[in-house]
């Protein structure tokens, strides 16, 4: 039996900055995490030289957490390239636009302007810290996010260029989402336009060496002897003096508190003694991870930028969602990276691993040109097969749900603490989301504490 005054469970950027901010108010504290690594979400890796992050990797503006702690631990950000004209793909058809939202028929442009200012206008009204609250509550989250703007959507190519970004956000697809839970994510954001812009939005900055670099980062900060790799935690023992940890090699961990900081719908295949109130058990039940892969193709050089392109694509038609440049910050090594969201993701892995790389290739050379055939390596990360995410980027929250069980997101139960993404006030889903959890589940702890 092994004692420590806190331990938190997931390595990933929530349950390290707990960590990080428990240790520097003396708590003694350890971390155990499932994987062979740190990171969680944020996975960075390298492709034939270029550096790419397998899950979570922009910051933005509107996220003064993220960015001070990576000031904190030494880290650099450098700019999202976003010089050029972008790729539209809609009904069949391609166009170029510059700014963030595609060109389109006029008629088209108003109606996607009416669905952002509407969905903006309803999220004002909801507050951070409980959206489950408001009067219209269970009225949002009876309904999907499709069926709640074609009053104002009624062309499908509008409706798509929508669905491309939310395919991305979410890994689901429009008439999956909770209106509510969408409504509640872009207020955490501030504003639709956050969610997807790269200039002043929040795919603004990619971090040197990756994202994961943050996790890297913060567990040699706590220390490395005081974070256990490879110790997925199956049984949580708890009363009124402690908690009792059991993980999958049979060892077991006492401590005062225990902050639980992984993918929310993981939580439920953990075992809880004494059983937890029905609320939080339903809210883990319930609760779902999106579908996303992250597709990368790396190239002699970034023909594109030659074009004019900056390397950006949506599309309404499928299967990739989005494209975006991952080429290095100077641009020496080129690199396009693809997006696969939602139902198409969901069955990414039925196709055949070459036509899965040809199906990308195909549609980045109509995107960007001819040399888009001639790639270097290529390499991608369905992250439903990830066993300790269960998929990305984040939980799904379906109808019904938010409204009757969201009042457990947050809170203690006993001596155990919430941490995660999900459970952020400020930009849910993010890694600033991440740090914003794992500060404020600190704060509880300290507080319990003392």
């Amino acid at each position: 039996m092994k004692d420590t005054d806190c331990l938190v469970i997931g390595a990933g950027v929530s349950g390290l900055t707990a960590a990080h901010e428990l240790k520097k108010r003396g708590v003694d504290v350890r971390v155990l995490e499932a994987r062979d690594r740190v990171g969680g979400r944020t996975w960075s890796g390298e492709l034939d030289g270029a550096e790419v992050d397998w899950g979570g990797e922009w910051i933005g503006h509107g996220q003064p957490r993220v960015y001070a702690l990576i000031k904190e631990l030494g880290l650099r950000t450098f700019a999202t390239y976003d010089q050029g004209r972008k790729v539209l793909e809609a009904g069949g058809r391609i166009s170029t636009y510059t700014g963030t939202i595609p060109w389109m028929a006029p008629w088209k442009l108003i109606q996607i302007q009416a669905g952002i200012w509407r969905l903006d206008g309803l999220a004002r009204g909801l507050t951070r810290d409980a959206s489950w609250t408001h009067p219209r509550a269970g009225e949002w989250d009876a309904t999907t996010l499709d069926a709640a703007r074609r009053s104002v959507m009624w062309s499908a190519d509008a409706r798509g260029v929508m669905d491309a970004a939310m395919r991305t956000i979410f890994g689901a697809e429009s008439g999956e989402l909770s209106l509510l839970h969408a409504l509640a994510y872009i207020r955490s954001a501030g504003s639709l336009n956050n969610l997807i812009a790269t200039e002043g939005g929040f795919q603004h900055e990619r971090i040197h060496g990756g994202a994961q670099a943050i996790s890297t980062a913060l567990r040699a900060a706590v220390g490395d002897d005081r974070v256990h790799l490879g110790r997925p935690v199956t049984r949580i023992a708890h009363d009124a003096v402690g908690v009792v940890v059991r993980d999958a090699r049979g060892d077991e961990w006492r401590a005062r508190r225990v902050v639980v900081s992984v993918p929310i719908a993981l939580g439920a295949r953990i075992e809880f003694e004494p059983a937890l109130p029905s609320l939080r058990t339903q809210l883990m039940e319930r609760a779902y991870m999106g579908s996303a892969v992250k597709c990368f193709v790396r190239y002699e050089t970034p023909f594109w930028r030659a074009r004019g392109l900056s390397g950006e694509a949506a599309s309404a038609d499928g299967p990739i969602s989005v494209t975006f440049d991952q080429c290095s910050e100077d641009g020496s090594v080129a690199c396009l990276l693809a997006f696969v969201g939602g139902r198409a993701a969901r069955t990414w892995h039925q196709r055949d691993p070459e036509a899965r790389k040809q199906l990308v290739i195909d549609r980045l050379a109509a995107y960007f040109g001819p040399e888009a055939r001639e790639p270097v390596a290529y390499a991608e990360v369905d992250w439903s097969a990830e066993r300790w995410s269960g998929g990305g980027p984040i939980a799904i929250f379906p109808t019904g749900t938010l409204s009757t069980h969201g009042a457990a997101l947050r809170a203690p139960i006993g001596r155990m603490h919430w941490a995660g993404t999900e459970t952020a006030r400020e930009c849910m889903g993010f890694i600033e989301g991440a740090v914003e959890s794992g500060q404020r589940v600190a704060d509880e702890v300290a507080l319990a504490a003392s």
